[in-house]
């Protein structure tokens, strides 16, 4: 059996529809919330998601949906 990064190392697993949805998985906190900005960080790493208009539309313990213009991706 096989056990992935995601699960060993703790690495954020990031979904992308376009420029308008984003998917989050395996993070372990929002470090910043705003309309043009959205930063998680995970166990080795982070994203830092920039754009407008953007909201998150589902908040779990280990997934997030975000919505909005997405403009551009930073890996922290």
């Amino acid at each position: 059996m096989q056990v992935t990064s995601d699960v060993t190392e703790g690495v954020i697993i990031l979904r992308v529809h376009g420029s308008k949805e984003a998917w989050l998985e395996n993070f372990q906190s929002l470090q910043e919330y705003t309309a043009e900005s959205i930063r998680v960080t995970g166990k080795s790493s982070g994203v830092w998601i920039l754009g407008r208009n953007m909201r998150i539309e589902y908040y779990g313990a280990v997934e997030m949906k975000i919505i909005g213009e997405i403009q551009r991706i930073e890996y922290v």
